[in-house]
């Protein structure tokens, strides 16, 4: 695995930034080699490779939008997402967050997984929902609070450590397809 892997950044509060800069650290001692991009304006689909790691933050169970306009200059590529976002990654709600993901990758793309770990929400943020009334859908109950306060401890190591082990085996899936040549009307070989 020498060839340079491209790496989109994307992070708002740093949450994502954590996640992506552990992982690339511990994945660098494994023989990845990473070109790392953060909210750089791009011309053309060229100037990317043919792998992309993207590394984004959830807005409002969708793609951030830096990270979409990013998406705007890929045209087949193959790429895994690894996001943040404030609530649960195991939930429904972080079900349906990479299903939409998946499929805004997938417009104009391949998208090979999407990885979601939780991050920091911001203390403002839910300080300010705590004063909503009851019956806002943003209003935080208990179980809300709960989870806004869980959310303080993240992205930690086994964060780190699950989204590096799920882009290791992502990129270890891209190199076996990569390396399958096949010649014409003749059954595929290994390099």
């Amino acid at each position: 695995m020498n060839d340079k892997i491209y790496v989109y950044l994307s992070s708002l509060t740093g949450n994502t930034e954590k996640l992506a800069k552990g992982v690339l650290e511990n994945l660098s001692r494994k023989n990845c080699s990473f070109s790392l991009h953060d909210n750089e304006f791009i011309t053309s689909s060229g100037e990317i490779g043919e792998l992309v790691i993207l590394f984004f933050w959830c807005r409002r169970g969708n793609i951030d939008s830096a990270s979409r306009v990013f998406l705007e200059h890929c045209k087949n590529k193959k790429i895994i997402a690894v996001g943040t976002m404030g609530g649960y990654p195991d939930s429904e709600y972080g079900s349906k967050v990479k299903d939409v993901v998946f499929q805004v990758i997938s417009e104009n793309n391949i998208c090979m997984g999407v990885f979601l770990s939780q991050g920091k929400i911001d203390i403002q943020r839910t300080e300010y929902r705590k004063t909503l009334p009851p019956e806002h859908p943003h209003y935080l109950d208990e179980e809300g609070i709960r989870r806004h306060e869980e959310s303080q401890k993240h992205p930690d190591q086994t964060d780190i450590e699950r989204a590096g082990t799920f882009l290791e085996k992502k990129i270890m899936e891209y190199k076996a397809v990569s390396e399958v040549i096949c010649v014409d009307r003749e059954p595929c070989i290994k390099k």
